[in-house]
């Protein structure tokens, strides 16, 4: 009897070892989860937000270093980012944002003009006070930030405008369609300036006219480098 109370006894601790390795072992995995998830729409918003530019350089190292995680989370993000056409990567490790051509600018030009002129007309049609109190500052963010030369807090703010208006749309599916957009052109915003945002038309504030004005100048631009080459 006292040897089979032992015996259960050891099964028993076994058991609790077990469960207790099991329980450790998913926690592990949802952190990894976690971590992984939080690399990815980091980047991702950099991205949107023209924190990097076309052509740009990086690597998991120094994205890494910038987020403050380890290189793990980084490379799943970036896998996922390179599948979605946000990152450009080789055999060799080197990855870049992609240069978009003049072909490219003209195809997302006509999608954004359309599909965010169609956010915002919903915006406009059950905007809250708030939400328009939020895009006034937003606004004003962007007047206050022109003369400024700091071209990183000028896209973040542009990104801020936009999305703060597609939001009050109400609707999810557009949205993620609409990121998925910015995430190509987002870091090309940062080649407005200084040329295109000192111009008359650089100061529209009209959607339409602030998305198919500003990548018509970048079609230019993609054209007359192309030319020289």
């Amino acid at each position: 009897m006292r040897r089979r109370l032992h015996r259960l006894n050891v099964e028993n601790d076994f058991d609790g070892k077990m469960s207790m390795i099991a329980a450790l072992s998913n926690h592990d995995e949802a952190m990894g989860a976690t971590l992984n998830e939080r690399a990815y729409q980091r980047i991702r918003e950099m991205l949107m937000s023209g924190r990097f530019e076309p052509g740009q350089k990086m690597t998991i190292r120094g994205l890494a270093s910038l987020l403050g995680i380890s290189p793990t989370p980084v490379r799943e993000a970036v896998r996922r980012l390179a599948a979605e056409g946000a990152i450009e990567m080789a055999p060799n490790r080197w990855m870049k944002v992609p240069l978009l051509t003049a072909a490219d600018l003209r195809e997302l030009r006509d999608i954004r003009v359309m599909l965010e002129g169609l956010a915002t007309e919903r915006a406009v049609m059950q905007v809250s006070d708030e939400s328009i109190a939020e895009i006034k500052g937003c606004d004003r963010a962007i007047v206050a930030l022109r003369g400024t030369g700091d071209v990183k807090a000028m896209t973040t703010a542009i990104h801020r405008f936009h999305f703060t208006i597609y939001r009050a749309a109400h609707m999810p599916a557009l949205l993620r369609i609409v990121e998925s957009l910015w995430l190509r052109t987002g870091p090309h915003v940062n080649l407005l300036f200084p040329g295109y945002t000192s111009t008359e038309r650089g100061q529209l504030r009209t959607m339409e006219a602030d998305i198919g004005n500003a990548v018509d100048y970048l079609i230019v631009r993609a054209e007359t480098q192309a030319a020289a080459q």
